[in-house]
């Protein structure tokens, strides 16, 4: 750590750079508010979105029970094309968001597959879809999880340590610099006082030499 060094260039830097830190830290603040808020949107839409496939699968559950028979294709019902993505700013964090889900879905045959497949493909697909979403938000909010950590971190090292050890640099250096000052009167006050002394003792010897010459 660089040795302070007690002067008035000194504490006028030190001044500034405090100035500087109690500007910056209310922006850092602000957005440190605003990730919070985006970070527990997203955490609300996670659950959502969980919610959302544990209905569907529960719904499967209680209204298809014929799945159970394996003698039913069912594969390839629904197979995804193409996931298309795009980057968006989020309080000033660039995420991934998912722009479209595009999917296959197989013909339903009337005449060999049963009719209540067609409610199981249109269950799937809205799985699927909300399954790509899901996974995609945990990404987001890992994202903007880390974010608000550095956000915080660096709001403690302003409002902690940084401004904490300007303010006390400054102190110490404006009581140095006022103990040199009260020093400085005293040996002016000191070397007046001798001064006035020599003064003195000197218009005495002049006089006294007059009064030796009268006699």
């Amino acid at each position: 750590m660089a040795r302070l060094l007690l002067s008035k260039a000194t504490l006028t830097a030190q001044r500034k750079q405090l100035a500087a830190y109690r500007r910056f830290l209310p922006s850092l603040e602000m957005k440190r508010q605003q990730l919070m808020v985006t970070v527990k949107d997203c955490q609300q839409t996670l659950q959502q979105q969980q919610q959302t496939l544990q209905r569907i699968q529960q719904r499967v559950s209680e209204q298809y029970p014929m799945l159970a028979n394996e003698r039913i294709e069912l594969q390839d019902l629904v197979v995804i094309r193409e996931v298309k993505k795009r980057q968006a700013n989020i309080v000033g964090v660039w995420i991934e968001e998912i722009e479209q889900i595009e999917f296959d879905c197989a013909p339903i045959a009337i005449l060999t597959r049963p009719h209540w497949v067609d409610g199981i493909q249109r269950l799937l697909k809205q799985a699927l879809e909300t399954e790509i979403k899901r996974l995609q938000q945990q990404k987001i909010l890992a994202r903007l999880e880390s974010e608000l950590l550095k956000v915080t971190q660096r709001v403690n090292l302003f409002d902690k340590v940084l401004i904490p050890e300007t303010l006390a640099n400054i102190r110490k250096i404006q009581i140095y610099l006022d103990d040199k000052d009260r020093e400085a009167v005293i040996t002016s006050k000191i070397a007046k006082g001798k001064r006035a002394a020599q003064s003195n003792a000197d218009s005495y010897g002049e006089n006294l030499t007059l009064s030796e010459a009268s006699i």
